[in-house]
């Protein structure tokens, strides 16, 4: 009876374990078949990987930089920048890994913005010739002007601000006689008027950039762009200041207002001709000369109707001159006594046998007179 039971214990657990076996090849069969229809369905659900584009390190600018800028360590650092959109004038880290110590104590030819890449033709080296010729515009020209603390805005004016020219001189007004040509007097007093507007600081005395040797000194001399026949204005007007008792003034320019009038287009701001004293100067030298042919004028008139007066008064003498003439003759008429005729008288006298005819005369009574 025992017997019994051991073999139907172990029929059963023969029965259990093949059970479990047919059912993990059932389950195995069915993960196979899992994993067949995965791998069918799977090149359709998945996404592409995106490509990451590649990049490479060029120098930038670390903060906003000003026209004519020292640059520091401080204003330069290396930034990732897409591999196709470089440019062969960029400063790429694998090709220059100095740059940035290179670069140390140059200046900016242009304004950038910070993260703005440099490239070699918005820096230039200060060292040796040709620093200011480097920062010039193409069609622009350098000059310097003197300033004082008084006309440079009290030593606030540094490269890369934008100035007025205000020259103040003293006028003398000459008042001309329209009759004679000459001066009847002259009128003198001071006048300021603006020649230019948004004239850009090159340099104060050698000084490029705000940074570069600053001092508590006030500059006596401002270098200025310029066009070039600007050029021809601004040393005309020098001139003027030095002979007429004037000077020259430099007014600074908001730098905001010129940021909110030109925005990101103010590195292209031109310097504006206010007042052209070469066209005053001109204007004035044919009016003179106008007035010159206009007093000649008036005084070849008047010569001629001095003429003709004088001509006249010759002609009156003349006729004056005849007619007391005519006078003179009528009073000698007048008092010329007038010989009357003499009488005659005839008488016969008888002379040996023959007559003799002998006249006599008898003085009249205004013969008389004239006798006595």
């Amino acid at each position: 009876m025992r017997g019994v039971r051991v073999m139907i214990l172990a029929c059963a657990s023969v029965a259990a374990m093949a059970a479990m076996w047919m059912m993990r090849g059932a389950i195995e069969s069915r993960a196979a078949a899992t994993a067949q229809v995965t791998q069918v369905v799977a090149p359709v659900s998945i996404k592409p990987e995106i490509e990451i584009p590649q990049t490479v390190d060029v120098l930038v600018a670390a903060q906003d930089l000003n026209i004519g800028r020292k640059l520091t360590l401080q204003d330069l650092k290396w930034q990732a920048w897409p591999a196709d959109s470089t440019s062969p004038y960029f400063y790429v880290k694998s090709e220059d890994k100095d740059a940035i110590s290179n670069l140390e104590g140059a200046a900016t030819r242009l304004a950038m913005r910070a993260g703005e890449p440099l490239t070699t033709e918005k820096v230039i080296s200060l060292e040796g010739a040709g620093v200011m010729a480097s920062l010039l515009r193409n069609g622009m020209r350098a000059v310097a002007v003197p300033i004082s603390d008084v006309t440079g805005a009290g030593g606030f004016i540094l490269p890369g601000d934008f100035v007025d020219l205000l020259l103040t001189r003293q006028i003398s007004i000459e008042e001309l006689n329209p009759k004679t040509g000459e001066i009847d007097r002259t009128i003198t007093h001071n006048q300021t008027e603006t020649v230019m507007e948004t004239v850009r600081i090159l340099a104060i005395d050698q000084r490029l950039s705000e940074d570069d040797n600053a001092t508590t000194a006030i500059g006596n001399t401002a270098t200025i762009e310029l066009k070039p026949d600007q050029v021809e204005l601004i040393t005309l007007t020098r001139q003027i200041a030095k002979q007429e008792r004037g000077f020259l003034t430099l007014s600074l320019r908001s730098f905001s207002e010129m940021i909110e009038e030109y925005g990101e287009d103010i590195d292209k701001v031109q310097p504006i001709t206010v007042l052209d004293l070469q066209a005053i100067a001109r204007q004035k030298v044919e009016a003179a000369k106008k007035l010159r042919i206009e007093a000649q004028e008036y005084q070849r008139e008047v010569a001629l109707r001095a003429e003709a007066q004088r001509k006249q008064l010759a002609v009156e003498e003349q006729a004056a001159k005849e007619a007391e003439r005519a006078r003179i003759a009528a009073e000698k008429q007048a008092t010329t006594v007038t010989t009357a005729p003499k009488q005659e008288d005839e008488v016969v006298l008888v002379r040996n046998g023959a007559a003799i005819k002998v006249m006599t005369t008898i003085p009249t009574d205004e013969n008389t007179e004239v006798a006595k």
